[in-house]
């Protein structure tokens, strides 16, 4: 008697436990697979590769970050050219791209744009290093800048400045500029400025090392991710997870780690601590 008890005792356990293995391998499969297009292009200090090619940066720990608050989807990371991914995502190859993203009139109608940005791209106004009188882009209706590609964020955020000012800024565009060209011209004297990202700034100065400086940060662009028009409930998803890593300052964290200022201040503010770094 006291055998056929443990025997069924023992195949209950069993059985319960097979349950229990199985539930978890259905709560395992219902996640919600989500195809990330990540852009081969680096980016540092939002997206480059560590010693062993392994992609890393703010992006990465960003996303790092969405995975553990939104559990119920397995995000799939794939590699490829920025122009075949947005490709790729409007056909529905991808669910989503992450590289650091502005905004733009002609992707806003083709995607879904993230409406709580996770971080910003200060743009800003390279000079010579004696120069003391261009400081923004009201500065540059009588200056010359340096030539840069018809397309992308900096085209479009010099497009929109024009759209709502009388006296314009001559653009003077070109296929795949070399911002190193362009920083040279700079430090030589043959242009007044060159429009540009902080970071790309910050990165090409410290290999060039030519006789320029940060005129003044004009503008700070949000940087978004990009979905297909399909996927709503993981825009709102991903959004709300965002808001709150800003409100538990999560995000706050990333910038001092990749930027050593935080980005999330007003332009004042991040203007003088930039200041700050020059001079030390």
């Amino acid at each position: 008697m006291i055998k056929r008890l443990f025997q069924f005792f023992l195949v209950v356990g069993l059985a319960t436990l097979l349950a229990s293995c199985q539930s978890d391998d259905t709560s395992q499969n219902q996640k919600k697979v989500v195809k990330v297009a990540v852009s081969a292009e680096v980016n540092p200090p939002y997206l480059y590769t560590d010693k062993n090619n392994q992609f890393i940066g703010l992006d990465m720990d960003y996303m790092k970050l969405l995975e553990k608050k939104l559990p119920q989807y397995d995000f799939q990371y794939e590699i490829g050219e920025e122009e075949a991914n947005l490709v790729g995502l409007g056909a529905g190859k991808f669910d989503m791209a992450i590289n650091w993203f502005f905004k733009t009139p002609e992707r806003a109608e083709k995607f879904l744009y993230q409406n709580e940005p996770y971080s910003y791209s200060l743009t800003m106004l390279t000079v010579h290093k004696d120069n003391n009188t261009i400081h923004s882009l009201d500065d540059m209706t009588d200056h010359q800048l340096t030539p840069m590609a018809p397309s992308g964020g900096l085209y479009s955020i010099l497009s929109r400045y024009n759209e709502s000012h009388t006296e314009q800024i001559d653009i003077d565009t070109i296929h795949s500029p070399s911002n190193g060209d362009n920083l040279k011209m700079i430090s030589q004297g043959r242009r007044d400025a060159m429009f540009i990202n902080w970071n790309t700034y910050t990165a090409i100065q410290k290999e060039l090392n030519q006789d320029v400086k940060i005129g003044g940060i004009v503008t700070k662009e949000p940087l978004h991710i990009v979905y297909n028009k399909e996927n709503k409930q993981l825009h709102d998803d991903i959004d709300r997870a965002t808001k709150e890593l800003k409100e538990e300052g999560k995000l706050r964290e990333l910038s001092h780690r990749y930027f050593d200022i935080d980005i999330y201040q007003d332009l004042d503010t991040i203007n003088q601590h930039i200041d700050a770094l020059e001079v030390q």
